[in-house]
């Protein structure tokens, strides 16, 4: 079952200081208004599907939990989304590739 973000969800991520919320593709609905007030409150929406370069999927799940703590362990000056997702996937990559 897809999660849905709606306007609602956008405005209490922002209230609770938010600055980020992650949206995988496969797993994500996002509605329109929920895009609209994502941008006028300053809520990035983090959309991404996970699929090796080979076309493996990744377990979004667990590419999530890596993010989240890798994110929330650096400072706010050193948070590059697209670099931590492109290193998460390079090594998961690389690991199911060794276990195969």
């Amino acid at each position: 079952m897809k999660r849905v973000i709606t306007a609602n969800t956008i405005k209490q991520a922002a209230a609770a200081g938010k600055k980020q919320l992650y949206a995988p593709l496969k797993e994500t609905i996002i509605t329109p208004e929920a895009r609209t007030v994502a941008s006028q409150l300053g809520v990035e929406l983090l959309e991404f599907s996970l699929a090796t370069p080979q076309g493996q999927p990744i377990d979004e799940n667990l590419v999530r939990q890596v993010m989240e703590q890798v994110m929330k362990n650096l400072p706010p000056s050193k948070q590059n989304y697209q670099k931590i997702k492109s290193v998460v996937i390079e090594v998961l990559t690389a690991y199911l590739k060794k276990n195969s």
